[in-house]
């Protein structure tokens, strides 16, 4: 905190923008002491979003520090805005949503099955052991507790002999992790990659998306699997529901309810042509709304100060 007082004294900025949990509290409080004469801050999410008691209060109160300090504050998206709104209604009046929300946006050259050789596909489908006829359901990210693990255990135990093979994208986090995907592992159901650079790759190979994360600021994954046509089944939260369009990009359900998880995937196995033909619409919805450039064009007019004031309390409902 001393040093960002003292750097913010002796250098003068038209804009100090904020972000992660750290900065955005030791940042906004040093900009606001040595007044620098735009502060925005921009929550990218809440890491207490699913804590309760004591712990979460402190953590609210963070974020009640940060807000008192800037000028204006972004929100990733929409549903997330809305939330601290409810808790916190100075949110409201200092608040908006660019467009549609997300971060960065998607690329639409990168994500494209035109991007990905039908030989690379095939290369990934023999090192994981899969068969032609194997319906894949990729889930992409941290493998912890928070991102969905125990009930995606649940899930591929509802699908065993069913034709479904789980493919696991990512590091787990923590021994706990490690040890239950290593259980997970050692079934016939799913198989895991530690890391790659290639993840377009892998959802060129998917038949559909699993996303149970309990909480997100905004699902970047969700956009990148709708972009490359692929349909993602996720639980209704908090930042999910801004990047899974309901029906078009994917299904959205019940916090927790494993069950009907399940139940979508094999109708999904069950007809595969007629889900096609129900999300053909993913990749087109994904970058009307998410295109990289109509993201960045936001965020540029928007550090210009070009956006109206009118637009903020509308832009979160």
């Amino acid at each position: 905190m001393i040093r960002l007082i003292w750097h913010f004294l002796f250098n003068r900025y038209d804009l100090v923008l904020t972000s992660t949990p750290k900065a955005l509290l030791l940042a906004s409080i040093a900009a606001c002491f040595t007044m620098q004469r735009r502060r925005v801050a921009f929550f990218q999410g809440r890491v207490y979003e699913n804590f309760r008691g004591l712990r979460r209060r402190i953590y609210r109160l963070f974020d009640r520090a940060t807000v008192a300090c800037v000028h204006e504050v972004l929100f990733v998206s929409r549903s997330l805005m809305s939330e601290f709104v409810n808790e916190m209604p100075t949110a409201e009046t200092k608040g908006r949503v660019l467009g549609d929300g997300s971060g960065n946006g998607i690329c639409s050259q990168t994500f494209s099955h035109d991007a990905v050789p039908l030989e690379r596909v095939e290369e990934i489908r023999r090192e994981l052991g899969l068969l032609a006829s194997d319906f894949v359901i990729l889930v992409v990210g941290r493998i912890c507790a928070d991102k969905g693990l125990v009930e995606i255990e649940q899930v591929a135990d509802r699908l065993v002999d069913s034709g479904a093979k789980l493919v696991l994208v990512g590091p787990p986090e923590g021994e706990k992790a490690a040890s239950f995907l290593k259980r997970l592992v050692a079934s016939k159901v799913v198989r895991h990659v530690p890391f790659t650079r290639d993840v377009v790759s892998y959802f060129a190979l998917a038949n559909a998306h699993l996303f149970l994360s309990h909480r997100e600021g905004f699902g970047n994954v969700a956009i990148e699997a709708a972009a490359m046509g692929v349909p993602t089944i996720a639980f209704d939260v908090v930042g999910v529901r801004d990047s899974v369009g309901d029906g078009v990009s994917g299904i959205r359900v019940d916090f927790g309810d494993v069950d009907a998880v399940a139940m979508i995937l094999r109708g999904m196995m069950d007809d595969r042509e007629g889900t096609l033909n129900r999300f053909v619409h993913a990749r087109q919805w994904a970058l009307e709304r998410f295109s990289r450039e109509r993201v960045w064009a936001e965020f540029a007019e928007f550090y210009r100060g070009a956006q109206p004031a009118n637009k903020q309390s509308e832009s979160y409902g």
